[in-house]
């Protein structure tokens, strides 16, 4: 995995698909490793358009349908960062840290992470946006599949994403995997 950006290669193989087991809360206070798998979008190495800006030919990222393409640009600051980040998530399933729930129905995490600006090692905040479903394939073992939809710094013109409840990413897993049974939840909400 590749890209040819105004004639230099740069790779990809950073953010080739990650498998992880990961324990998972379900329940009646029981647990279960699943297996859970990572694929990243080309969001964590490319931005939209400002408004009105013209798209270089050499910098396009193709994204969207052929239906609706949506062309990003090639972001040297996020491809640096986004080698950091199979370590975030490494790292947020080892420390069973929180994500938080976005107003999009996905959730997100904020990293500190060090980033190199003129040589000074410089710390910056790195949000992850993902989003997860279940996935029993004939013949395949049934998984959590998330998509790191988005990785970028904080950006002074960007807003922050706003967080409508923050909980264990294991948690979240858990859900997914063992949804509540909707007339149950309706039922508790009566009480």
């Amino acid at each position: 995995m590749a890209l040819q950006i105004n004639g230099v290669t740069y790779s990809l193989a950073h953010l080739a698909d990650i498998e992880r087991r990961i324990e998972v809360p379900l329940r009646g206070d029981q647990k279960k490793i699943v297996l859970v798998e990572f694929r990243f979008s080309n969001h964590c190495y490319s931005r939209g358009p400002a408004q009105d800006e013209v798209i270089p030919p050499a910098l396009k990222i193709p994204d969207g349908s052929k239906e609706k393409p949506r062309d990003r640009i090639f972001d040297q600051r996020r491809y640096n960062l986004s080698f950091q980040l199979v370590a975030c998530i490494d790292t947020l399933i080892a420390s069973q840290g929180n994500v938080h729930n976005s107003r999009h129905d996905n959730f997100f995490r904020m990293d500190t992470l060090q980033e190199s600006i003129q040589g000074v090692l410089t710390p910056v905040s790195y949000y992850i946006f993902m989003s997860a479903k279940k996935s029993a394939l004939p013949e395949q073992e049934k998984r959590i599949r998330v998509h790191v939809e988005s990785a970028y710094p904080e950006l002074p013109n960007v807003p922050n994403p706003e967080s409508t409840r923050e909980r264990p990413f294991v948690e979240v897993l858990g859900e997914i995997w063992s949804p509540k049974p909707k007339g149950k939840a309706k039922a508790k909400a009566k009480r």
